[in-house]
C-alpha cells in the first residue's frame, strides 16, 4: 500500500512564540491558504493518484494548527471530513505546539476526523529549549503526549539537530524521550541559519556555530538507527528543499542539502 499525503502550509499561524530559528513564511515559501480552496486542491490530488492499494492523508503543517481560532479550524478541517466520509481521503494530520493541547481542543478534533497530531518538541531538554526561546518546557510535552495518547490520537513527535546548547547527547536523550512518551512517528530537521531570525544575528555576532554537514548526517544517521531498531517510522529527515532554500536567498548557513535525508539514511545503513 502506497502512503500520500496531501499538504496545506499554515505558516507561523497559531505560534505564540518567536523561536530564534524560526520564520515559517520564508522557510516554507507558502502564504496562508484560502479555506476554500482545500476541497479544489484535494480533488486535483486525488485525480493524479492511483484509486487502490492506497492511503491517503490530509496534512496541515507549519505554524501551530490548535493556536488558531476553533472557527477557523473548523474552517479548514469541515471540507476534508466529507471527504473521509466517503472514503477518499483516510486521515487528517496536523502539526502543533505542545503548551497548545488540551482535552477541549483533542475533543474538537477528534469530532473533525483528525487521526495523526504532530508535536514540535525540537527537544527534551529545558537547557535548549530555553537557549532557543520555544516557550514550552519538556514536561509540557510530556503532559500533551499522554492527552493525545489518552483521546486515541495517533501521537508524532518532531526534533531538530544543532540546536543552541545541544550536543549528540541532548539529542540521544530526546530520542530515548521521545521513545518513552510513545511516539511511533518522528520528523527529523537540521538547524539552518535563515534571514530574519534571532538566530542570523547570533551567527553574524559569532554567538552560534551551526552543523557542518558532515556532522549533521552522522547525527542524524544515529537517530535514524535508533528509532527504527524501536519500530519508530521516521516519516521525513531534512527540511523540505523550498525554492528560498535551494537559491540561497533566505538560507545563510548551517547543513542545508537537498538530499540530506537520502544521505542519512545510506549512513545509518553503514552504522
Amino acid at each position: 500500500m502506497k502512503h500520500y499525503t496531501i499538504p496545506f502550509f499554515i505558516p507561523h499561524k497559531g505560534c505564540t512564540e518567536e523561536c530564534i530559528f524560526c520564520d515559517q513564511n520564508r522557510i516554507t515559501g507558502e502564504k496562508m491558504p484560502d479555506p476554500a480552496t482545500v476541497p479544489v486542491k484535494i480533488e486535483r490530488y486525488l485525480s493524479t493518484m492511483p484509486e487502490e492499494d492506497v492511503h491517503v492523508e490530509v496534512g496541515f503543517f507549519g505554524g501551530s494548527f490548535t493556536g488558531i481560532p476553533m472557527w477557523r479550524q473548523d474552517k479548514f478541517l469541515s471540507p476534508v471530513k466529507a471527504f473521509l466520509k466517503k472514503g477518499r481521503i483516510h486521515g487528517i494530520r496536523l502539526s502543533t505546539r505542545p503548551d497548545l493541547i488540551t482535552n477541549e481542543k483533542l475533543t474538537f478534533l477528534k469530532r473533525k476526523g483528525v487521526t495523526t497530531i504532530e508535536l514540535g518538541v525540537q527537544s527534551m531538554s529545558n537547557k535548549v529549549l530555553k537557549a532557543s526561546k520555544r516557550g514550552h518546557t519538556a514536561e509540557d510535552t510530556e503532559k500533551a503526549s499522554g492527552k493525545i495518547l489518552g483521546k486515541g490520537f495517533n501521537l508524532g513527535h518532531q526534533m531538530m539537530l544543532g540546536l543552541p546548547e545541544s550536543g549528540l547527547e541532548e539529542e540521544m536523550y530526546t530520542a530515548r524521550r521521545i521513545k518513552e512518551l510513545g511516539a511511533r512517528e518522528v520528523r527529523i530537521y537540521p538547524t539552518l541559519v535563515i534571514k530574519g531570525t534571532e538566530l542570523a544575528d547570533m551567527w553574524s555576532r559569532r554567538e552560534y556555530k551551526p552543523l557542518s554537514l558532515k556532522e549533521a548526517v552522522e547525527r542524524a544517521a544515529r537517530l535514524i538507527s535508533y528509532f527504527e531498531s524501536h519500530n519508530i517510522k521516521v516519516i521525513r529527515c531534512g527540511l523540505h528543499p523550498s525554492k528560498g532554500l535551494e537559491s540561497g536567498e533566505e538560507y545563510l548557513a548551517g547543513p542545508f542539502h537537498p538530499s540530506f535525508g537520502q544521505k542519512a539514511r545510506e549512513r545509518a545503513l553503514e552504522i
